[in-house]
């Protein structure tokens, strides 16, 4: 249920960004590719700590 929350919290800002981003550039807004920016961004945000994640500091240490 989380990655479905950053998807959706992902596209809906990246929605708004593109928006405003394309409006100050003086450009057309394009749905379509802020979509998939919007996309590629939640993905590395979320699914990319997780394989960087370092797996000896959750093992408990021989004292």
């Amino acid at each position: 249920m989380r990655y479905v929350a950053v998807f959706f919290w992902a596209i809906v800002l990246g929605q708004v960004a593109g928006f405003i981003g394309g409006a100050l550039n003086q450009q057309t807004y394009n749905f379509q590719m802020t979509l998939i920016v919007s996309i590629i961004f939640a993905f590395i945000f979320s699914f990319i700590p997780l394989m960087l994640k370092d797996k000896n500091s959750t093992k408990k240490k021989d004292a």
